[in-house]
């Protein structure tokens, strides 16, 4: 979460009290509450005449008992720092001016806080661990001394703030590890969105690059074509063929012209995306635009022969778009490296799969594209996106590339053959 989807800090008035106030005076706070509930309960002489030790001249309490509570007060201000050594001192001071003065309830109030901000700042575990060994060792005392009786009312005032404290404490530690909780999910889900939405740039650019080849190479190839046709209709060692040069050079100005739209086009993509905007690309071809690229090679001197098998079913879009892309890629192969300037395009589909044969003559010295070419290897990543199937293979003198695309769901896994080997 950066600082533009992160939410905005709280203002003063909307901060939470403990974090509006300062920590000091908190402390002052906490002191003077164990200090007021240790000495109220000895404003009543009755109580005073309980306490085992007794009064020195000119003093109200027991000595003892300033020392104890001053102790147990300012062990209060570690609290933060030192939890757990704070809880054992105030148990400690707990049990032993519980022992000799006689109350116990007063020395409890100091503990109780201690063991809140033990069980706020530590496991469950141990929270429980503090607060029954406290409660257990108080009780044992108070009985062992001789200050308690039989059910004796005055103890189990002690024990019973002992463990509230102990209970709010931990309810204030699970909830602040909910909320922490909460935000580290939601910190989690924006660098997964932020994580996603880079791979999906990363996809689409490596995408725009496919196109930009596929688009390039097509049109390069025709050029080149055309360039020699011009060549050698004009050639000194022949009688000029004007309107054949004339016609070759046109080709290769609309080519050109092509292959500079394309380019624009992804570029405006490109520019966009690194924008964070989005540019319209418009609508790829599909096998609906089939004739037309054919007639386009048959113009650049590409005999394209096609047959249609099998009933018309709907394709998606993406498998109508990669059909066309390796038909096209598989013309311009045998364009450049067959042999008798003709090829066949075979596309057969039912409601289960769309399967694509491209078949020309080659050479004895020509590929024909073999699978060693970055346009077939592309071409691979394509119909394994759309879970197809892409063989290309020589047999003698005639080259062939096959695609199988299902259209159902029931493939095997993309980029393998029928026998599961991988192709390339």
């Amino acid at each position: 979460m950066d600082a533009r989807t992160a939410p905005p800090p709280l203002g003063p008035d909307r901060m939470p009290m403990r974090h509006r106030v300062p920590a000091w005076v908190w402390d002052v706070l906490v002191v003077g509450f164990s200090l007021v509930g240790a000495f109220a309960p000895y404003r009543d002489p009755g109580a005073r005449a309980h306490a085992s030790l007794p009064d020195l001249p000119g003093v109200a309490l027991p000595v003892l008992l300033y020392v104890v509570v001053g102790l147990q007060a300012g062990a209060l201000l570690l609290r933060r720092r030192l939890p757990l050594a704070v809880f054992v001192g105030e148990s400690v001071l707990l049990l032993v001016g519980s022992a000799l003065a006689g109350v116990g309830m007063p020395f409890a109030i100091p503990v109780a806080l201690a063991v809140y901000g033990l069980a706020k700042r530590r496991p469950r575990r141990v929270g429980l661990i503090a607060v029954g060994s406290v409660v257990v060792a108080y009780v044992v005392v108070e009985y062992a001394t001789g200050n308690a009786v039989g059910l004796d009312p005055r103890v189990f005032p002690g024990p019973v703030i002992i463990a509230f404290a102990g209970a709010a404490g931990d309810g204030n530690r699970s909830r602040r590890a909910y909320v922490a909780m909460l935000a580290e999910r939601a910190e989690r889900a924006e660098a997964t969105r932020e994580s996603e939405a880079k791979r999906r740039v990363a996809e689409e650019r490596l995408r725009i690059a496919q196109d930009l080849h596929d688009a390039v190479a097509h049109e390069v190839a025709v050029v080149n074509l055309q360039a020699g046709v011009a060549a050698r209709a004009i050639a000194p060692d022949r009688e000029p063929d004007l309107p054949r040069a004339r016609e070759a050079v046109d080709t290769v100005g609309r080519a050109a012209r092509g292959v500079l739209e394309q380019i624009g086009t992804l570029l405006s993509a490109l520019r966009a995306d690194s924008a964070g905007g989005s540019a319209p690309t418009g609508p790829m071809p599909g096998l609906g635009a089939l004739d037309e690229l054919v007639a386009d090679f048959a113009e650049s001197g590409l005999q394209v022969g096609v047959r249609r098998e099998g009933r018309s079913a709907s394709v998606p879009a993406d498998v109508d778009r990669v059909a066309y892309l390796v038909v096209r890629e598989a013309l311009t192969n045998a364009h450049k490296h067959g042999a008798e300037h003709r090829a066949h395009v075979l596309v057969e589909q039912d409601d289960a799969s769309l399967e694509l044969s491209v078949v020309n003559p080659v050479g004895p010295d020509r590929s024909g594209g073999a699978p060693s070419g970055y346009g077939l290897v592309g071409l691979r990543e394509r119909v394994g996106g759309v879970g197809g199937v892409l063989i290309a293979e020589r047999d003698g003198g005639v080259f062939r590339l096959r695609v199988r695309v299902p259209l159902g769901g029931g493939a095997g896994h993309p980029g393998t053959d029928e026998s599961g080997e991988v192709v390339g």
